[in-house]
């Protein structure tokens, strides 16, 4: 008998016939029922169906039988129908099969066009930047998303430079013609108008980073709404780049800001994933550090691709290249591979990003417009030279390259060696590498005036000796389980392995909670700097840090005290740094744990409150 089938949403009714129509339409036949199934009866919708739906009975699943389409099937956005036995009930010539329809892709807004982003303006994508993400400004008053853009530049640029200023600055006057000279968004579908919308989809990912999770106001959503969307978009961008032959620059860019956000707040494995896709479409781009020429003089570089395209090329991939190493060192992506390869010696640091100006006092940007004035350039460097050539410094993004290639080498010995149980690694396999990393920390130490500005350099390095030396606390604290009656210190003192492990870690611990007590006693003083200006991969070295002293304290009982005065101390780094980035509430939760400790206990003398949000994005000088 023949059967008609319900389109699309959820009225039982045909969308193209009337409800008086008298039976099917031939053009809505779907199936011809067996001679001993008929249709289930109008007049039954609302009701319960004589017997389960056909997917239910299918799956052997539980049906409530609900009319027209139970509630699994809605649930899992399957079609439903029913048949009905006739050998239990007759029914009537001609009455209704009701089948529930999932709702069809082309009703997605972005799936609609052939293109991404289309139907959608980039207005639109500027208005997910909500008051307060850093743009200073409050409660009801228009968004001006060039002081968020002033905000990202002055807080995460410096040591996370994806981003080449002079370029974004041609881009945002794009953007500006797009969104400020008319007050209905163009929906025309130009080049100009795709460029716009990629470029306002990585000012909302700028607005993301500039985020405070805890002020004085309150804790702020992170995973909300706001960061769904752009996920949702970008999304869309990297999907289309897979039959693009040109995709645009700014979507590797959005990507490596994504990923960071999400790191930051503590979602290492879909901070992987997210990078993992933007390192693929960066591929397809050609983007890559440049390196040494043949010959070992001047620089090689690609063709077509002039010079500020490759210093911004350049910076992208080691921005990329940094956030993957902390990716690595989180305990849920430690197994994973690697997704960018590791530099050459002929590989060239990228150059020194320019500078921009901090905003004006109220926290609006620098005026009207935004402006990006260059830094003086810079001769480029080598991966192989020393941090400090003669009287020429290294700029900060190029240290921090450099220490994440030293960092990227401890991950690597780290995955390679044995895990068996007990297996002592020698650590002559990788005395020139412990040997660079401490040199390093002591010059940076010597040479920095500005701890916060190279707080991503310090906690490269003390991760990369941690990542090193770090198994070697359990294979001692096993040794002592076993030989009860032997102190530790003679232990440490027989072994060269030991006693070399137990200094490096020695050293790491010291260096960082020493950092710390500078960090915290500045953001404790009557005039705090901005805690904006702290950088997201640092609070995971204080998890590290804790986890250290938490094992001296078992192996040396004589040092507990001082033990757990720096655990004091790197626990109040944390709360520091729980205001800005969730990674460091992250940390905190997996120690109380791990350590089965309450993190109150540590933090009851901690006079750190949440700052003011004023306050957070004031750049003012104090």
């Amino acid at each position: 008998m023949p059967t008609t089938q319900v389109p699309n949403g959820l009225s039982p009714m045909s969308e193209t016939t009337p409800e008086s129509s008298p039976g099917p339409s031939p053009k809505r036949q779907c199936f011809q029922g067996s001679p001993a199934y008929g249709t289930i009866e109008a007049s039954a919708l609302g009701g319960l169906a004589a017997r389960a739906c056909e997917k239910c009975r299918a799956s052997k699943r539980k049906c409530d039988k609900k009319l027209p389409f139970c509630d699994r099937c809605k649930r899992l956005n399957a079609k439903c129908h029913y048949i009905h036995d006739i050998s239990n009930n007759v029914i009537p010539q001609g009455a209704q099969l009701v089948i529930y329809q999932p709702h069809s892709l082309s009703h997605d807004a972005l799936l609609r066009g052939a293109e991404p982003l289309e139907g959608i303006t980039a207005a639109q994508i500027l208005s997910l930047i909500s008051p307060g993400s850093g743009s200073g400004s409050g409660q009801g008053q228009h968004i001006d998303w060039r002081a968020v853009v002033n905000t990202y530049f002055l807080c995460v640029h410096s040591w996370y430079a994806v981003i080449h200023p002079r370029l974004f600055e041609q881009q945002a006057a794009g953007l500006a013609a797009v969104t400020d000279e008319s007050d209905t968004p163009s929906h025309s579908h130009s080049h100009s108008d795709r460029s716009a919308k990629t470029v306002a989809l990585l000012v909302a990912a700028m607005a993301l980073l500039t985020r405070m999770r805890i002020t004085d106001a309150g804790p702020q959503p992170i995973f909300d709404e706001t960061y769904r969307t752009v996920k949702r978009l970008l999304s869309s961008l990297l999907l289309a780049c897979a039959g693009d032959p040109h995709p645009d620059v700014e979507v590797v860019q959005c990507g490596a800001l994504v990923a960071l956000y999400e790191y930051g707040h503590g979602d290492a494995v879909t901070a992987y994933r997210t990078l993992s896709q933007a390192v693929v479409t960066a591929r397809v781009l050609g983007i890559r550090p440049a390196k040494l020429a043949e010959g070992g003089t001047g620089r090689g570089g690609d063709i077509g691709m002039n010079g500020v395209e490759e210093e911004q090329s350049g910076g992208l991939w080691w921005g990329m290249f940094i956030l993957e190493q902390f990716i690595h060192q989180d305990e849920n992506a430690r197994d994973f591979p690697f997704l960018l390869e590791s530099p050459t010696r002929n590989t060239l640091l990228p150059e020194t990003p320019p500078t921009t100006p901090p905003p004006s006092s109220n926290g609006t940007g620098t005026g009207s417009g935004v402006v990006f004035p260059m830094s003086p350039p810079s001769a480029p460097r080598h991966l192989s030279t020393n941090i400090l050539i003669g009287t020429e410094k290294f700029g900060g993004f190029q240290l921090s390259a450099k220490t994440a290639c030293l960092f990227h080498r401890a991950l690597r010995i780290d995955k390679e060696r044995d895990a068996r149980p007990g297996k002592m690694p020698l650590v002559s396999t990788y005395a020139d590498l412990d040997r660079e990393i401490r040199e390093s920390t002591l010059t940076l130490l010597g040479e920095t005036l500005d701890w916060e500005a190279m707080l991503d350099c310090f906690a490269m390095l003390v991760s990369a000796l941690f990542t090193l030396y770090m198994p070697y606390l359990s294979i001692l604290e096993n040794t002592l389980h076993f030989s009860s009656s032997t102190p530790a210190s003679t232990l440490v003192a027989s072994s060269a392995e030991l006693s070399t492990a137990i200094a490096a870690l020695r050293f790491a611990c010291k260096m960082s909670t020493d950092i710390s007590c500078k960090l915290n006693a500045n953001f404790e003083s009557t005039a705090p700097r901005s805690p904006a200006l702290l950088c997201a991969p640092a609070g995971a070295t204080c998890y590290l840090v804790i986890q250290a002293y938490a094992a001296l304290r078992r192996i040396f009982p004589e040092e507990r005290d001082d033990c757990e005065a720096n655990i004091e101390e790197k626990f109040e780094s944390l709360k520091l740094f729980s205001f800005r980035w969730g990674i460091a509430e992250k940390m905190m939760s997996q120690l109380e744990k791990k350590l089965n400790v309450d993190r109150n206990h540590y933090l009851q003398r901690s006079r750190l409150m949440p700052p003011p949000h004023t306050m957070c994005f004031d750049f003012v000088p104090r």
